[in-house]
């Protein structure tokens, strides 16, 4: 066979046995799209004035989520490791060997809590979250509220800042604590079921273990701002999304928007004020420069296709939906990030017509 020929038929086979993978826009499974720090960046404790814990929150949706009888159940459990300011040591929470088993690192974190350990240890258990269609908020199982998802820090955090001598790029930069999303398929009350011990941590993270292998799940990352003594900025602040609006459209933040089917020109409406200014600074610390925060969104569906997986500012993105049947009801999601930390979305529910 001529070598061309012979070339041509590989490429050709080689498509052929080639997956086609859906985009990374489309919702068609459980899907954790971003977590929120509120707010995006902590004081270490020690000024009364200050925000030393930060609630955490994640944007948790199915394909089914549109149809409120056909709405799934996800427990969030938080994890979260906090560095030592001046200790070089890896997180265990980003550690390829302790990745591999995720569920291992959720019986450290409940045995170190239960012995008392705030953190001490490296890794520790933040709280529970319930989402249902879109919706995040408090867990409850058997009529007791489970705590909720909210990142404090240690004095270990600030005895670390005081060890550093004036200056220290940790002083300045800050650091960051890196936090685990485990988002499964169950309820609640099947995370405590049979619980009978002195300690419910101990409890959810056995069932936790147990059930993660089995269901659906997927394990998402958030990483926190400390900062540090000798910060040069203002806190971040998170940003927002006002609206979104499909050709002309405003969408409706609570009802279905019905729109027409094709290409749809997609847009956030925010305030473009709420940009912040802010230094930028290289690795010892040293300001580089003043700059503007350029908000980047990242557009999701459940039907159809985004042009762009990423927009910055009010850059109009395409959401191509044809050939679905009429009425076909569909969820779409835009999720904004400072690159600094802060993070926000909306969702909304429409339904295509031809």
């Amino acid at each position: 066979m001529n070598r061309n020929l012979a070339l041509a038929a590989a490429a050709l086979a080689t498509l052929a046995c080639s997956p086609d993978f859906d985009p990374a826009s489309k919702i068609d499974k459980l899907r954790v799209l971003a977590i929120q720090a509120e707010p995006p960046e902590i004081f270490p404790p020690g000024d009364p004035s200050v925000a030393h814990t930060a609630a955490l929150t994640s944007l948790v949706l199915r394909a089914e989520d549109f149809d409120p009888a056909a709405v799934h159940t996800t427990t969030v459990v938080y994890l979260a490791c906090v560095p030592t300011p001046g200790v070089p040591a890896p997180s265990p929470c980003v550690m390829l060997e302790t990745l591999r088993d995720p569920t291992a690192m959720i019986g450290q974190a409940a045995a170190a809590t239960c012995a008392g350990d705030t953190g001490a240890s490296g890794i520790a258990f933040v709280g529970v979250e319930v989402c249902e269609g879109g919706t995040c908020g408090p867990a409850v199982a058997g009529g007791t509220p489970l705590p909720s998802p909210e990142l404090a820090v240690t004095t270990r955090v600030s005895r670390g800042f005081d060890a550093l001598p004036p200056g220290a790029p940790e002083r300045i930069l800050g650091v960051q604590a890196e936090v685990l999303a485990f988002a499964l398929d169950a309820t609640p009350d099947e995370l405590v079921a049979d619980a009978g011990t002195t300690c419910p941590i101990g409890d959810i993270a056995a069932r936790l273990s147990e059930l993660w292998p089995a269901r659906e799940h997927v394990l998402a990352t958030k990483r926190v701002v400390i900062r540090g003594p000798e910060a040069v900025d203002a806190p971040n602040q998170n940003p927002a999304i006002d609206a979104m609006v499909a050709g002309v459209t405003t969408l409706d933040p609570v009802a279905v928007t019905t729109i027409a089917g094709g290409a749809i020109p997609l847009r956030p409406d925010f305030d473009a004020a709420r940009c912040e200014t802010y230094t930028k600074l290289d690795a010892a610390g040293v300001p580089i420069e003043t700059v503007r925060e350029d908000w980047v969104f990242s557009w999701f569906s459940t039907a159809g296709e985004m042009d762009e997986l990423h927009t910055h500012g009010a850059t109009t993105d395409e959401w191509r939906v044809s050939g679905e049947p009429a009425g076909t009801p569909a969820l779409v999601a835009a999720v904004v990030r400072d690159l600094r930390g802060g993070t926000a979305w909306t969702v909304h529910r429409v339904r295509v017509t031809p």
